[in-house]
């Protein structure tokens, strides 16, 4: 399980942020994101300003500069290794080659949510029972992502960046990252997130955040109205959580479908 995910009510008063992180090629990136991204999120002076798409852009790319440093590549090792800190010596200097999708929702006030997104992770809000898509997937074949990888140097093969990675914008993956001549959001693989502004209305009912695990079997409108009908029925959010991922849940791994991490957040608006 390469996943993490974090959900805290009261960053403030006024707002509360949500966070799913679909790790790769390890799980010490999303779990030092799903650790950090609160406290470096609130030092922002844009955050703190009340300049919150800002906040969020930064906050992304801070997770990177972070992981750059001796004290974040230490922290990723001790991650990597369940805790055991014996081989910090030998060990710390080593690149980590993992990273990270990054889907934030941050919940301002009540009415005014913020979705960033670095990834193929995904956020959709249910609007009278309307699925809405408030992030898009950040895959290499979309043109704005090929352009910038190919501006980069890159070349996508099959789907996959330089024939590896199959999506375009994450945290981590820092050996994607290493072109001085390039800003961040011109890298082969970037962490700088789209961000989206939604004012919430009397019929906007909650949103459903997952890894891209999530979506592979049906659609947000499946999902979206699987969701609902439980809500309706009165069951609890925890239980419907629970009922939607084995419902997805593949029997076994004959097709690839329904095999992935699955990490879900549901974040409900109103009483149903």
């Amino acid at each position: 399980m390469e996943d993490a995910h974090l959900a805290e009510c009261k960053v403030t008063e006024n707002i509360s942020l949500f966070g799913v992180f679909d790790g790769h090629g390890g799980k010490e990136v999303a779990k030092y994101v799903a650790e950090h991204f609160i406290e470096e999120l609130k030092k922002n002076e844009n955050f703190k300003k009340g300049q919150y798409q800002l906040a969020l852009e930064e906050s992304f790319l801070r997770m990177d500069d972070m992981l750059n440093t001796e004290e974040g590549k230490k922290e990723l090792n001790r991650i990597k290794n369940g805790g055991d800190t014996s081989d910090y010596k030998a060990q710390w200097q080593q690149e980590s080659f993992a990273g990270c999708t990054a889907n934030v929702a941050l919940l301002v006030d009540g009415k005014t949510l913020y979705v960033a997104n670095a990834g193929d992770s995904r956020t959709v809000l249910s609007r009278d029972g309307k699925a809405l898509e408030l992030s898009t997937d950040h895959k290499p074949e979309n043109p704005i992502e090929r352009e910038r990888v190919q501006k980069a140097g890159g070349f996508i093969s099959e789907g996959r960046i330089n024939g590896n990675l199959n999506l375009s914008r994450a945290i981590g993956d820092l050996e994607y990252k290493k072109n001085t001549e390039l800003k961040p959001h011109e890298q082969l693989i970037s962490a700088f997130p789209e961000v989206t502004k939604t004012t919430l209305t009397p019929e906007d009912e909650f949103i459903l955040m997952g890894c891209d695990g999530i979506w592979e079997t049906k659609s947000n409108q499946e999902l979206v109205e699987f969701c609902r009908t439980k809500l309706r029925n009165k069951e609890s959010l925890k239980s419907t959580l629970e009922d939607l991922l084995d419902m997805i849940l593949a029997p076994d791994t004959s097709n690839g479908f329904g095999c992935d991490n699955m990490t879900s957040i549901i974040v409900t608006f109103r009483d149903f």
